[in-house]
């Protein structure tokens, strides 16, 4: 048996694509069936993944958003975290290159023992959100 080609790869990635679109779209009986052979032969295992045979790229670069978003995104996290105020809380960002971000607490929080923790955990996702995104205006 010959060793397969680069460009083999290529055919045989693309076959399996095309094998994988017809599968989805085979009736049920068919999907039933190939459980059952699943089951009866022991060299198969079903928690194994394919293997691709093409070579997969990916190249992803900052992504932009405008300050109001980055905003929104920023207090979507806070308020992700356990204890986080259901009101009161608004994030400002500012600045271009590099951005920043600042945490505003209003009266309509309430009593908030803890406002310099809020405070920090928003300087510490700023330089992480910093290396996903660019704000423009």
């Amino acid at each position: 048996m010959t060793k397969p080609t680069e460009r083999d790869h290529g055919l045989l990635g693309l076959v399996e694509r095309i094998m994988r679109k017809s599968e989805d779209h085979a009736p049920v009986e068919a999907a039933a069936d190939a459980a059952a052979q699943e089951r009866l032969d022991p060299v198969v295992q079903a928690d194994a993944a394919p293997a691709l045979l093409e070579p997969q790229f990916s190249v992803e670069g900052p992504r932009t958003r405008s300050p109001s978003e980055m905003a929104d995104i920023i207090l979507r996290a806070l308020k992700a975290i356990e204890g986080c105020p259901k009101q009161g809380f608004e994030v400002i960002v500012y600045g271009a290159r590099p951005w920043n971000a600042m945490l505003r607490i209003t009266p309509a929080v309430g009593q908030l023992s803890d406002a310099q923790a809020w405070r920090a955990r928003v300087r510490d996702m700023v330089p992480l959100l910093r290396e996903q995104y660019d704000v423009v205006d």
